[in-house]
């Protein structure tokens, strides 16, 4: 059998010898960092990276660190191995195979900004060519052949008049500024990024965007049943929102109706990610887990639930997926529902279209920005 050693914990060796006496080590990305003088003097087989985005930032100590480590062989696992841009991708196959694309900035001249801006499929093309050998990509179904049926659903809501009206108000305001700026010759993305962000917030409920508006909100009214009828058929039930302000408005409702519940934001400790994770999975009185976008991308193993609501669409498409892999995955034993909320005649719709057409754009291996792709025709298209 193979001597295996967890490198954790305060009372962990600092020296190398006594390491090198293990066939395998693992250890964390935070605990490499500081022991970094440790491992730099180990002569490694294979360096495997588990959740290999930790490594996506090119500027970050955690990438030197890893790239430091001698090793015959070099292996990444990922569930996201492109999460914000093709940068990450980069990243991933400097750790892989250094020097295959280049230095990053011939590689964003030759290949990023020719496939994220002017949607090269000569690039693209030749971007797999160089990467498909070193790349195993299997789906879900191909690993899980077991899993039970996942079933999907949209449903859209329709909002009331005093809700539509603050979303008409926003969206000509935001119309308006955009033609001064491009009457001055620049469109200013940080202004277009607002006004799309809170016609994303008014269209989820306006108290997103302005915490005393008065106005009600109609998808508020239609999540809170969706989930009160789920609990009442003993369902158990993931909810997802970009917007953790958001999750914490359902709060005082879900108690109000004696619904138990966890929530995870991206500021929870870890431990406390372990507990509420423990609680939803064991304790059959905890029927609703509320999860911000931030917070549930991985990591999280949610098998007791058996719906997934996505409460407002986001721009990257496979943040969604991963999300919703939470609970569709190894163990599942019930067919899952996925149901994704959205705001009839708003943005969100115009999301979700850019979002099937983003899934088409060689979705099998690349993933494209989370921030959409902001040229004059989208922006014209998400204000219309």
């Amino acid at each position: 059998g193979l001597m295996a050693s967890i490198h954790a914990g305060n009372g962990r060796t600092k020296d190398y010898r006594t390491l090198q006496e293990f066939d395998v080590i693992v250890t964390s990305y935070s605990i490499l960092l500081k022991d970094q003088a440790v491992f730099s003097k180990i002569k490694f087989s294979c360096v495997i990276l588990d959740e290999a985005h930790y490594i996506k930032n090119r500027n970050s100590k955690i990438f030197d660190a890893v790239r430091s480590l001698k090793t015959e062989q070099r292996v990444s696992l990922s569930g996201t191995p492109i999460e914000n841009s093709l940068a990450d991708l980069w990243s991933q196959m400097e750790f892989i195979n250094p020097d295959i694309l280049g230095s990053y900035p011939e590689f964003k001249k030759r290949y990023q900004d020719k496939i994220e801006r002017a949607k090269d499929e000569f690039a693209l093309a030749e971007l797999k060519l160089i990467l498909g050998p070193y790349i195993l990509r299997r789906t879900r179904k191909e690993v899980l052949k077991d899993l039970p049926d996942l079933e999907e659903q949209l449903f859209y809501s329709v909002l009331p008049e005093g809700q539509m009206q603050l979303i008409e108000k926003e969206k000509s305001k935001a119309r308006n500024e955009l033609l001064a700026l491009e009457e001055g010759g620049v469109v200013n993305k940080l202004h277009v990024l607002n006004a799309l962000l809170r016609l994303r917030q008014l269209a989820n409920h306006p108290k997103l965007a302005d915490k005393n508006a008065t106005e009600e909100s109609g998808k508020y009214e239609d999540v809170l049943e969706t989930v009160e009828t789920l609990v009442k058929s003993g369902n158990k039930i993931l909810v997802f929102s970009s917007f953790v302000s958001h999750l914490k408005l359902y709060e005082s409702e879900l108690k109000e109706r004696k619904i138990n519940y966890v929530m995870l934001t991206g500021e929870d400790a870890l431990v406390d990610r372990e507990n509420a994770v423990r609680k939803f999975q064991e304790d059959e009185n905890c029927t609703v887990f509320m999860i911000s976008l931030k917070a549930g991308g991985t990591g999280l193993n949610l098998t007791a639930a058996n719906y997934v609501l996505i409460l407002d669409p986001w721009w990257n498409p496979f943040a969604e997926s991963q999300a919703i892999g939470r609970s569709y995955r190894m163990g599942q034993s019930q067919k899952v529902t996925v149901i994704r909320f959205l705001a009839k005649d708003t943005i969100e719709e115009k999301i979700h279209a850019l979002q099937l057409r983003k899934k088409d754009l060689a979705g099998q291996m690349i993933e494209e920005a989370v921030m959409p792709d902001l040229d004059q025709d989208t922006i014209e298209y998400l204000l219309e």
